[in-house]
């Protein structure tokens, strides 16, 4: 994408430094093999496509980490990728934010990467592994209830659901918003737990939740279960649910129209050109 907009419309963009944030258990998982993965070896080539295309590669969740395991992680991609800049943060807590956000903010150029080796027939089948779906949702109830308690039971059931069907999560996240606030919950795969982030609310009666699910499902079976499990919990909660919108499918097949192979510059100029 980056690319052609270069050169046709160089004048109008300037792109910032491109980061790609990584999650310390996918590398274990999928970058180191560290970790037993219910992934095809397709998306842990994606993973890596995605490592090797960015300007940034940013180390996320190391309030999870020990000192020495956030060391290793780091020593690790910089190794794999020493032209990367590698930055360590926390995006909960704060911590290495403000240097990455320096970067972003510096105008020195980004999208830097070109990758001109990519399978598309391994790429297509990474994707094609995932159901996708984003759903829009209204929740309301004439009793108080509590939105985050909600929401994490919610997730729960999800993961408990996907176990059954041995569908492993790519990604699981939402965000909740009643009143001008909002908190996230996501899910990360199916051995973890829930993790809350955002502004505390107290109960309320109403709020709108945006779901977003990568999960390695048939898309047909991966909304039965959203629809199925989003009832259920509506249920016990006493809250109707009214669902606005909802798409759920597998990617095409990748056929971009337009395939750089030399890095272009901030001016617009190439090597080669579009093919």
């Amino acid at each position: 994408v980056a690319n052609p907009i270069k050169i046709h419309y160089h004048e109008a963009f300037r792109f910032a430094p491109f980061s790609t944030m990584v999650d310390p258990d996918r590398v274990r998982e999928l970058l180191l093999a560290e970790t037993e993965s219910n992934f095809p070896e397709e998306v842990a080539y994606l993973f890596g496509k995605q490592l090797k295309e960015a300007d940034i590669l940013v180390l996320n969740k190391i309030d999870l980490l020990a000192e020495a395991e956030v060391e290793r992680l780091v020593s690790v991609l910089t190794e794999k990728y020493p032209e990367k800049d590698i930055l360590a943060i926390s995006a909960r807590d704060g911590v290495g934010v403000d240097k990455w956000l320096d970067i972003l903010l510096s105008g020195r150029p980004g999208a830097n990467t070109v990758l001109s080796q990519i399978d598309y027939d391994r790429y297509a089948r990474a994707e094609a592994v995932l159901g996708w779906l984003n759903a829009a949702i209204r929740i309301s109830s004439d009793q108080m209830f509590a939105a985050d308690k909600f929401v994490s039971d919610l997730f729960v059931e999800l993961r408990e659901s996907f176990k059954q069907e041995k569908g492993e999560i790519g990604h699981l996240k939402s965000v909740f918003t009643s009143g001008g606030k909002s908190f996230w919950v996501n899910l990360t795969n199916l051995a973890s737990d829930p993790m809350l982030s955002g502004e505390p609310m107290a109960t309320l009666s109403r709020g709108s939740l945006i779901l977003n699910a990568r999960v390695q499902l048939d898309p047909d079976v991966l909304e039965k279960i959203v629809r199925d499990v989003l009832a259920a919990v509506a249920e016990r909660f006493d809250v109707k649910t009214e669902i606005d919108d909802l798409q759920c499918f597998s990617p095409a097949y990748p056929n971009p129209p337009h395939i750089v192979r030399e890095t272009v510059g901030p001016e617009g100029k190439s090597e080669e050109e579009l093919s």
